[in-house]
């Protein structure tokens, strides 16, 4: 391969990389932030999305794609407040990479919301926060790949 080839590989990584970063980590920075200076109540599991930006909400957790089951994205429904009779929906914007800590219709959840605009929630999760540490970790090797050089 030529050197030009070579500089826009390592250029492309590098961007794609930091395009991961922050599609996964603001999300995950969010929840972090509403965990602890936000509200957070008790949700439930009303569905599931399908992948990409489907708006379909189905009842099984996972989805077939040829041979190969995926896990769907968690609908969740949750107080307005404390105590009130309103409710708002959300979706989660991570899917789960291992199916032992995918969610299951109806499970409770613990959903975490912005004190100013309530329908700003994330889900509170091991599994999602697991899942999106993981891939956090892959976007910053491909960063690191993508500005450090090997000696041959």
């Amino acid at each position: 391969m030529s050197n030009i080839s070579i500089f826009i590989f390592r250029i492309l990584l590098v961007i794609g990389g930091f395009i991961l970063l922050y599609i996964i980590g603001k999300p995950m920075v969010e929840t972090i932030q509403y965990r602890f200076g936000g509200e957070h109540i008790e949700g439930r599991v009303i569905g599931f999305r399908g992948k990409g930006t489907s708006t379909t909400v189905f009842d099984e957790n996972t989805g077939k794609s040829g041979k190969k089951h995926r896990a769907r994205r968690p609908v969740y429904r949750y107080p307005a407040a404390s105590g009130s009779l309103d409710s708002l929906d959300g979706y989660a914007k991570s899917t789960i990479i291992f199916p032992w800590l995918n969610f299951e219709l109806n499970e409770k959840v613990t959903v975490v919301f912005d004190k100013v605009d309530p329908s700003k929630s994330h889900i509170f999760s091991l599994g999602i926060f697991f899942t999106d540490t993981l891939l956090i970790l892959l976007s910053l090797y491909m960063v690191k790949l993508g500005v450090t050089r090997r000696d041959s």
